[in-house]
C-alpha cells in the first residue's frame, strides 16, 4: 500500500498492512533527530521513520508579524516570546475591550488573502503518495483566550457574551473562509481536514457543559463542516482531558481524535479503545509526560507494543506521541519509539526492519 491508501483505509476501519505512523515535534527536536540518523532534511527524516502523513503549510504574505516594539507576533497580532515553536503571549491586545465596536476596530484582524494559496497548492501536489493534512488550524477558542487573556475571557463569556461572540465570529469567519480557499485550491491533493483547539486541563474539562455548548460547539461545527463539505476526513487535535467531549465530537462528525494524552484524567487508551473502538479513530498516545522523557528505551518499546495490541481489534489507530516531542525527551527514546513502531505496526505479517 502507499501511505495514502494505508491511511484512508485505516481511518475508515478497513484492513491495512500495518498501523500508520506520524511524527510531530518542535523544531529543535527535528534537528536533533535528523542529526541522530544523518538525515539530510525533514522530508528525508520522515521517509526514514516511515511516516505516512505530510502537512504542507501556506506561506504568510500579510502584514509583518512584528509589533511596534519589535516583538514577534502571530497572525492575530498577539506578541509572543519564548523558545522553540511554542512562544507564549506576552500581551493581550483586546484585554480592555468593552464594546463590539472596539472588536470590529481591532486593526490586526487577518484576512484569507494573507496566505499564499497558490504556493500551498503546489506544495500539496508534491505528496501524492502520502496522506495530506489540510485546512486552517482552527484554534479559535485559544486565540480568543490569548487576545483577551484567559481570566478575562471566561469573565467575558459570563458577563458580556455578545462581545465574546463578536470576537469568536471574527476569528472563526477568517478560519472558515481560509479553509474553503485551501480546499478550492488544493482539495484534490488533501485527504484530512486537520484542526486543533484545546478544551481540557490535565484533570478535567476546561469549561462547563453549558459554556462548551454555547461558545465552542457551534463554532467548531463550522470548522468541521468545511472539511465535511469538501469530502475530507475530519481530525481534531485537543490536548488534556477531553473524554467528556468525545460523544459530542462523534455526534458532530469527527473521524479522528489526536492525541490521547494518556496521563490526563479519563484518557486511558484501553478504556477509550473499548468504549469508542470502531466508531472513532485515535492518533498518537505514546506518553510524552512520563515514558518518553523519563523511561528507558525498552520502556518506550514496551509502550508502543502495548498500544498496538490495544487497538488491533478495532483498527483506526496511528502510532505517534501524545503531544509534540519536546527537547526534554532523549533522542535515543525517540529513536526507540519509531523503530518499535515500524517493527510492531505490521498487523498480518512479520517485517524486516531497517533504519
Amino acid at each position: 500500500m502507499t501511505s495514502k491508501e494505508r491511511v484512508l483505509r485505516n481511518y475508515t476501519f478497513q484492513s491495512v498492512d500495518r498501523f500508520t505512523i506520524d511524527f510531530c515535534a518542535e523544531s529543535k527536536v527535528y534537528a536533533s533527530v535528523r542529526e541522530h540518523y544523518g538525515a539530510a532534511d525533514d522530508l528525508a527524516l520522515m521517509e526514514l521513520l516511515h511516516v505516512d502523513f505530510r502537512y504542507p503549510k501556506p506561506n504568510w504574505i500579510g502584514f509583518p508579524m512584528v509589533d511596534a516594539q519589535g516583538r514577534p507576533t502571530d497572525y492575530f497580532g498577539i506578541p509572543r516570546a519564548g523558545a522553540g515553536d511554542f512562544g507564549y503571549a506576552v500581551e493581550h491586545p483586546l484585554a480592555d475591550v468593552q464594546t463590539i465596536a472596539e472588536v470590529e476596530a481591532y486593526p490586526k484582524w487577518p484576512t484569507p488573502d494573507m496566505w499564499d494559496h497558490d504556493q500551498y497548492a503546489r506544495d500539496c501536489a508534491r505528496f501524492d503518495e502520502y496522506a495530506v493534512y489540510g485546512g486552517v488550524w482552527g484554534w479559535f477558542f485559544e486565540a480568543a483566550c490569548e487576545l483577551v487573556g484567559m481570566d478575562r475571557w471566561f469573565l467575558l463569556i459570563s458577563d458580556k457574551p455578545e462581545i465574546a461572540r463578536a470576537i469568536l465570529e471574527r476569528i472563526v469567519g477568517f478560519m472558515e473562509r481560509t479553509s474553503e480557499i485551501m480546499f478550492e485550491k488544493a482539495g484534490r491533493y488533501i485527504d484530512i481536514c486537520f484542526t486543533g483547539d484545546d478544551y481540557g486541563f490535565q484533570t478535567g474539562p476546561m469549561m462547563s457543559v453549558t459554556m462548551f455548548r454555547d461558545f465552542v460547539r457551534p463554532y467548531l461545527q463550522r470548522i468541521y463542516d468545511v472539511g465535511r463539505r469538501n469530502g475530507k476526513l475530519v481530525m481534531h487535535h485537543s490536548c488534556g482531558s477531553v473524554a467528556r467531549w468525545i460523544p459530542t465530537f462523534i455526534e458532530m462528525g469527527l473521524n479522528i481524535l489526536e492525541p490521547i494524552q494518556v496521563r490526563a484524567t479519563g484518557m486511558d487508551a484501553r478504556q477509550l479503545a473499548a468504549q469508542y473502538g470502531g466508531r472513532l479513530c485515535f492518533h498518537g498516545s505514546i506518553d510524552t509526560q512520563g515514558t518518553l522523557p523519563f523511561g528507558t528505551a525498552e520502556d518506550v518499546r514496551r509502550e508502543v507494543r502495548d498500544r498496538i495490541e490495544t487497538f488491533k481489534p478495532y483498527g483506526g489507530f496511528t502510532i505517534g506521541p501524545s503531544q509534540h516531542l519536546m527537547t526534554d525527551i532523549p533522542v535515543e527514546n525517540i529513536a526507540a519509539m519509531y523503530e518499535a513502531a515500524y517493527e510492531y505496526a505490521w498487523l498480518n505479517q512479520p517485517v524486516s526492519v531497517s533504519f
